[in-house]
């Protein structure tokens, strides 16, 4: 599916117009669990939760390349990461994105655990709702992993069809 067409297509799932409101709208389908927009948006991709749509859209529309130097992770560097890792009962990604390594380890090793560091609070939504729609246990840390410095923690636990953020903690 082209960039366009699936930008426009979730935009209609989200009942909103800008890409730069997707953030808030994923976020809201994640905290309230809204299954008949999270199962319309499986449906766009297909089912096929082995590849990061939602990074496509973030890359392209709002990743502040110039300033916070934001680029994706190509799926080969995810591959290759991932098997370097090999197994393991967890994985910890510090800049997580979106979750292009955590999809890859994922579609690997569906029933590990993963600890997530992503500074940037705009990608965030993003990250959360790849991790609700993949029915993953993930600990999500906002903040800035080098410096040990935390603004939010998400605890995602797996559910019976999708994963729900149980816990938000403010920073400590």
């Amino acid at each position: 599916m082209e960039l366009k067409e699936l930008t426009e297509k979730t935009l209609q799932i989200f009942d909103i117009s800008s890409v730069g409101d997707l953030g808030a709208a994923l976020l809201k389908c994640a905290i309230e669990k809204d299954m008949a927009k999270t199962k319309a948006f499986i449906s766009l991709i297909n089912d096929d939760l082995t590849k990061d749509w939602l990074q496509m859209i973030y890359q392209y529309y709002c990743a502040d390349r110039k300033e916070k130097k934001q680029d994706y992770t190509p799926k080969c560097i995810a591959q290759l990461l991932s098997r370097l890792i090999g197994e393991s009962t967890e994985t910890i990604d510090l800049c997580a994105g979106s979750g292009a390594l955590t999809i890859q380890r994922w579609s690997e090793y569906p029933d590990i655990c993963f600890e997530l560091y992503e500074l940037d609070e705009n990608v965030i939504p993003y990250l959360l709702f790849n991790l609700i729609i993949r029915n993953v246990n993930a600990r999500v840390i906002q903040g800035n992993a080098l410096q040990q410095e935390t603004t939010r923690i998400f605890e995602i636990r797996k559910g019976d069809i999708y994963g729900e953020i149980v816990n938000v903690q403010p920073a400590l």
